[in-house]
């Protein structure tokens, strides 16, 4: 029961983190596909279906949940390889700051995947 009270604390948390950045991607001048892509549709579906996910977790069904997962994994998964990519110096800009979107899906996942097994 605490565990499902902070992960729907983070995830309250990175909803408006996540529309945020989306408005501002949105509008910004630059960024390549991949950016705007995950900035402006992944990162805000992905904190929206988890929220979801996380409220109505005793109800929720299996394959909600499982795109829930897939969402969130390509989620973490493009952030990874735009970490990278910066690091390497192909994208400009700082490449801690597609991590730090990173955090809240992994915990969301990790919270997730128990029931997701479940109900298999």
């Amino acid at each position: 029961m605490l565990l499902r009270v902070l992960v729907t604390v983070l995830v309250i948390l990175h909803l408006p983190f996540a529309g945020l950045t989306a408005m501002v991607g949105a509008f910004a001048d630059g960024g390549s596909l991949l950016e705007r892509v995950l900035v402006s549709v992944i990162h805000p579906a992905g904190a929206l279906l988890l929220l979801v996910a996380v409220m109505t977790v005793k109800t929720v069904s299996r394959a909600f949940l499982g795109f829930t997962l897939v969402v969130l994994a390509i989620g973490i998964a493009a952030d990874i390889l735009l970490a990278v990519l910066i690091g390497m110096g192909a994208v400009k800009g700082d490449w801690p700051l597609p991590l730090v979107f990173a955090v809240v899906p992994v915990i969301g996942i990790a919270y997730l995947m128990p029931t997701y097994r479940k109900r298999g």
